[in-house]
């Protein structure tokens, strides 16, 4: 009886822990633009997100004078808006496709005051 307890104990702390390190693990993901993206491509994902149709994120800091304006590069800013648009539709493989053109990512793309949001 004891073994049993201890063998169910042992299991149910194993069980937590696996669910712990997994629910850690898909909280570390953003969204970003990948190296294949062309600048048309990037410019058409930012007019999306930033329109009614992609739910017309807050696009602000990628604007003159916003936080996430430097660098100055479409790459950045769509990867900024789409990692936007992917936390908040439900951080899913689906939700970071924008026509094969994103990426998940484990290592925070966030670079000094431009902190890329993740839920």
């Amino acid at each position: 009886m004891v073994a049993t307890t201890m063998s169910l104990s042992l299991t149910v702390l194993f069980f937590f822990l696996l669910i712990s390190t997994v629910s850690m693990a898909q909280r570390n993901v953003w969204c970003v633009a990948n190296s294949d993206a062309t600048d048309e491509q990037l410019q058409a994902t930012i007019d999306w997100c930033c329109s009614d149709s992609g739910g017309f994120r807050d696009c602000t800091p990628i604007q003159p004078g916003g936080v996430c304006y430097e660098p100055n590069t479409l790459r950045d800013h769509a990867s900024f808006v789409m990692n936007l648009y992917y936390q908040n539709e439900g951080s899913t493989k689906a939700q970071c496709n924008f026509s094969g053109t994103g990426t998940e990512v484990h290592d925070d793309p966030s670079h000094g005051p431009c902190i890329y949001v993740h839920y």
